[in-house]
């Protein structure tokens, strides 16, 4: 019989989360802060495309192998406090700007800094929890991360409302600086107290094979016959490289449909209605946490009633079918006519979005045995950079070149959402059954 988790493993999540909620509040108020940092630094819709997609997914990306690597052989605390410093010191980087250059070369170190909070998270929770638990941590964790973002944007007008609020208070040298700066200066400063939280997390087991010390003594059955079973790395890629092929490029396609929920929807909203930082961000915020809880709560559900349907087809059954649902809804943003239906949407894309976060990371956890988990996380989010980086500069490229076109950001964005996430959903379920074998062949009590 299972042991459950013990405290311990809970407060590593705990600390998980708080650098998770910390990392997606400072990505957030890139977006929030857009436009006053398009009109300062006179940036095309090009170029922030970049911004979100070459400078924090691709650098994001290609930082996971290495960081999964370090994660899998070297004490995860100490990797987390230095991810943590590092995109801390990025958003500090960016209140410096003066051209859009230092802008791409920070928001460069932000992704590489966040880019450890993947490998970390998927190595430490099938080592905190036991199965019968790892989906509700799993489904925690998920929840918690879109939740930072919808708390980034909820407190984000605010913290700009405060730093303006606050100039008097700042020598005379500050005040010459933008309010858009000043928020990024103070941002970055929390980072410091998060990071040496993180080394109070006991430490976990290494990727040499030692026992997991933040659980409880016995680790899951399934993970230590997996251990046992010593596969290469090499002989795994060789084995189930065209499975997982599949399963990249279809969440890949998606994906890049999904890149305009966060990123670009909210410059809809900003650019069209003409909406400050503080009502952006309540709007963003609430937006985000109903679609967060009726996504959490629809996704665990519709894993438990897929599982006594489709069996282990169940968690790309649900993807396949949040991904349609994604594609359908985005077409309403042609029709907005206020800020209000602009966040009503926004929250109607958020349902299918969580429902993916929930899901997802027990693909990924479960397609791999456990002494290769960091490394093949590492390797399909290096594989998927193509397409991460694609959605946010397409919509970017397709928006300048229809600017004389009303409303040409949003059809920017529907053309990019509808496409991407139609053609991944196929994609998907084509590759359902591969999976499944897979899943089997990697899970001895499927």
């Amino acid at each position: 019989m299972e042991r459950r988790a013990g405290a311990a493993s809970w407060y590593a999540l705990l600390v998980l989360l708080i650098a998770t909620v910390l990392g997606s509040i400072d990505g957030m108020l890139i977006t929030l802060l857009t436009e006053p940092m398009r009109h300062t630094l006179s940036l095309s819709d090009t170029q922030i495309g970049m911004l979100k997609g070459a400078g924090l997914i691709l650098f994001a990306g290609l930082a996971t192998l290495p960081l999964g690597w370090l994660s899998d052989r070297f004490d995860r605390r100490f990797v987390l406090a230095g991810c943590v410093l590092l995109w801390s010191a990025a958003t500090g980087l960016r209140g410096t700007a003066m051209d859009y250059s230092m802008l791409f070369i920070a928001s460069i170190g932000l992704g590489v800094g966040e880019a450890g909070l993947g490998p970390i998270t998927h190595s430490l929770i099938p080592d905190l929890f036991p199965r019968a638990q790892r989906v509700l941590a799993n489904a925690i964790f998920g929840i918690s991360a879109v939740f930072g973002s919808a708390l980034g944007a909820v407190l984000g007008g605010s913290i700009v409302r405060a730093v303006e609020n606050s100039r008097h208070l700042l020598s005379v040298d500050w005040h010459a600086y933008e309010t858009w700066r000043l928020t990024f200066f103070a941002m970055a400063l929390v980072g410091i107290p998060v990071a040496l939280l993180a080394l109070t997390i006991r430490s976990g087991r290494s990727g040499r094979g030692a026992a997991a010390a933040v659980h409880d003594p016995s680790p899951s059955t399934t993970t230590a016959a997996h251990d046992e079973t010593g596969i290469s790395f090499r002989d795994y890629m060789r084995d189930h490289w065209r499975t997982l092929a599949g399963l990249v490029i279809g969440s890949g396609l998606a994906s890049v449909g999904l890149s305009s929920v966060g990123g670009w929807i909210p410059i809809v909203a900003a650019r069209q209605f003409n909406i400050q930082p503080a009502e952006l961000g309540q709007g963003i915020g609430l937006a985000v946490m109903a679609g967060t809880v009726v996504g959490g709560a629809l996704g665990v559900l519709a894993m438990r009633v897929a599982r006594r349907r489709v069996g282990p087809a169940a968690a790309v059954r649900v993807l396949t079918l949040g991904y349609c649902a994604a594609a359908l809804v985005s077409i309403g943003l042609l029709f907005v006519r206020s800020s209000f239906d602009v966040f009503v949407l926004l929250a109607l894309l958020v349902v299918p979005l969580i429902c993916g976060s929930v899901v997802l990371p027990n693909v990924l956890q479960q397609v791999a045995p456990a002494h290769l988990r960091s490394r093949i996380v590492g390797v399909l989010v290096m594989c998927g950079l193509p397409f991460s980086v694609l959605g946010p500069m397409a919509i970017g490229v397709i928006s300048d070149a229809v600017k004389h076109v009303p409303n040409g950001l949003a059809m920017a964005v529907v053309a990019i959402t509808l496409t991407g996430c139609l053609f991944g959903a196929c994609l998907l379920r084509a590759y359902e059954a591969p999976f499944v074998r897979l899943l089997k062949a990697m899970n001895a009590d499927y």
